[in-house]
């Protein structure tokens, strides 16, 4: 046996059967990057970011390996099949393998939980060349490694990923990180983040921390500051942290000293008795004044919602967009509530009989817009039907990507952070016109958004939708 692996990043299909392929991304997977140090250094190795270039299928390498992080899951499977057919080794790692373990089992010699380090990677090997290989192989969560980035820098992504740690202190019953991690997180070293910011700032200016939550420990998150700021560091960047991070002005203005641009924080929902149900330990009363420090400290702010939870009522849905404009979230990420197998929310819903998917993997079949299918119910709400649900998330979305509203939500930027945050707004724009284009627009349609919105109307006086 030859002692070569090809690493495989899966990109997704369209709505038409279509390869998702192209030139250039937002940001990248760290998956391969991650994995890439970790192989024994007697192997051979190769890669295969799909959505930059095809699978090799006619590769001399013995053993595939596939990094399936959630919605490829399907078209993962049909590159499964074709190397059994071609009779390579085949093994899936990656976030969606806990939950898709069924479905992959099939398709697949050996299914790869966790994030194995060195000495695991070689015993997985070992076992393959002596074949030997197990069902199941349990990782732990082992990041303690500089990443590979010569395998971003052969391809154009606008954000250099990095990531500083994995899982969230956390425990909310709608996140698939929550379903594996149970609040538990690992830091990685801090050797390894000095050596990863070392290699970002020779990719491009900007970056990106992938953490589910970069405020997961003060201390760690200050120690990776004050690195940054000593080392007179270019690198502009964004993440994504718990919103009780606006409760913490010492760690705002060092982060903002430090380089960072943009904080992605989770707001949910407006109503407490919503976050009680999604296990969220926060004050929704303090929403806007978290929010407000965050900008003090000149960070812009997007924001996630979830909308069509147990508390919402029409009104909710019309309350978030006067929220989501008196606050000045400059991204607002909008989804009605995903009832993702494998987490508290899905396995709840399903005990009530009130989940509308035929079978956990037809969540998995996604659109062309690389995301869920937000604007789709899923279940059936308390206070509303999923007709009405959808149709009052159509609604907010129509006023949220007016063009004046999205003018409202860039201006007052410096120049490259509000080009950035217009790009993201008008991708928001496009996401409608999706949606839009994936429903057929009946009388009854129109009529639903009435009832669930009232008659349009600009959000303000001011701000008028285009």
């Amino acid at each position: 046996m030859i002692k070569k692996i090809y690493l495989i990043q899966p990109t997704y299909r369209d709505t038409r059967g279509r390869l998702l392929q192209g030139n250039s991304l937002f940001y990248s997977s760290l998956a391969l990057p991650a994995l890439s140090p970790t192989i024994p250094s007697d192997w051979q190795k190769e890669f295969c970011l799909e959505y930059f270039t095809s699978v090799k299928y006619e590769t001399d390498a013995s053993v595939i390996g596939i990094s399936t992080m959630g919605y490829d899951v399907l078209h993962a499977s049909e590159i499964a099949r074709e190397f059994k057919r071609r009779r390579k080794l085949v093994l899936f790692g990656g976030h969606q393998v806990p939950f898709s373990k069924e479905f992959l089992a099939p398709v697949c010699d050996a299914l790869v939980l966790g994030n194995p380090d060195r000495s695991e990677m070689r015993a997985i090997l070992e076992d393959a060349v002596g074949g030997r290989l197990a069902k199941e192989y349990h990782c732990g969560v082992h990041a303690d490694h500089p990443f590979d980035y010569s395998i971003l820098a052969r391809h154009s992504s606008r954000f250099i990923p990095l990531l500083s740690s994995i899982g969230c202190r956390y425990n909310c019953s709608f996140c698939c990180t929550a379903a594996v991690g149970h609040s538990h997180f690992h830091l990685r070293d801090l050797a390894s983040i000095r050596a990863d910011l070392a290699a970002a700032q020779h990719l491009g200016r900007y970056a990106v921390f992938v953490d589910s939550n970069l405020y997961n420990d003060r201390e760690h998150l200050l120690k990776v500051l004050s690195h940054l700021s000593e080392t007179g560091s270019r690198l502009r960047w964004g993440a994504q942290a718990t919103i009780d991070i606006g409760d913490d002005e010492p760690v705002l203005k060092q982060m903002r000293a430090a380089g960072c641009i943009l904080l992605l924080v989770g707001v949910e929902t407006l109503s407490q008795s919503n976050l009680a149900t999604l296990n969220k330990r926060l004050d929704a009363g303090r929403h806007a004044e978290r929010l407000a420090r965050i900008r003090h400290a000149g960070i812009a702010v997007g924001a996630y919602f979830i909308l069509g939870l147990d508390a919402d009522s029409h009104e909710a849905f019309a309350r978030t967009a006067e929220f989501i404009h008196e606050s000045r979230i400059s991204l607002p990420i909008l989804n009605l509530l995903l009832p993702a197998p494998g987490t508290r929310v899905f396995e709840t819903l399903r005990r009530q009989g009130r989940l509308l998917l035929e079978n956990p993997e037809s969540l998995l079949c996604n659109n062309e817009r690389y995301a869920t299918a937000s604007s789709h119910c899923l279940y059936r709400p308390t206070q509303m039907s999923p007709a009405e649900a959808e149709a009052a998330f159509l609604e907010l979305y129509r006023q949220l990507t007016g063009y004046r509203e999205i003018a409202w939500r860039c201006w007052g930027h410096p120049p490259a952070l509000g080009a950035i945050l217009l790009h993201l707004n008008l991708e928001m724009r496009k996401e409608y016109a999706a949606m839009l284009a994936g429903i057929r627009q009946t009388d009854d349609t129109r009529q639903l958004c009435t009832r669930a919105m009232g008659r349009p109307q600009p959000i303000n006086r001011f701000v008028r939708s285009a």
